[in-house]
């Protein structure tokens, strides 16, 4: 599938829904992208897992629960590097855990995530991981919809790689 395939089956699919949405930062948009549902067509998450791949810098791969964790998937299966989920909020049940799986001191971690905003969800979740002493080096998003993620998680020292571009989906 080529980049204007995955547009394109972005565009036929319905992926791209035009309205009035509010989106996960707070702000109005005309527009939505949802990856989420993409990423469950086989098809589409096996070639946007195998585009992310040659991205992925770290020891480890880390999602945010809950759009990334298809795609987190996809790209630990495709690399062979475990995977790290990143809860939005602690469990208040069970070992009330803030992530599945384990980390070292010192590792730097991967980012992989559905689509960017302003990149608060990414950030706060790069803070978790640097309380724990772990590095995230980049982040790796099928769509970044150029709204001040980029800026954001360079001012901390992350890379963002957005694997479609937005202005061809609009």
């Amino acid at each position: 599938m080529s980049e204007q395939g995955i547009e394109k089956f972005l565009l036929e699919n319905g992926n791209i829904k035009f309205g009035k949405f509010m989106l996960t930062s707070g702000k109005e948009s005309d527009y939505y992208v949802d990856i989420k549902t993409a990423l469950l067509h086989p098809r589409f998450l096996k070639e946007i897992s195998l585009r992310a791949t040659p991205f992925i810098t770290g020891n480890k791969i880390a999602a945010v629960e809950l759009g990334a964790v298809p795609l987190g998937v996809g790209v630990s299966l495709e690399t062979g590097k475990d995977l790290i989920i990143i809860r939005k909020e602690k469990k208040e049940h069970g070992l009330e855990k803030t992530m599945e799986g384990k980390v070292e001191l010192g590792e730097t971690i991967t980012f992989v995530e559905d689509v960017t905003t302003t990149g608060g969800t990414l950030l706060r979740a790069i803070t978790k991981l640097n309380e724990m002493h772990v590095r995230t080096d980049r982040v790796v998003v099928v769509v970044d919809r150029k709204e001040g993620a980029k800026e954001a998680l360079e001012y901390v020292g992350v890379e963002l790689i957005s694997l479609v571009d937005i202005d061809k989906l609009r």
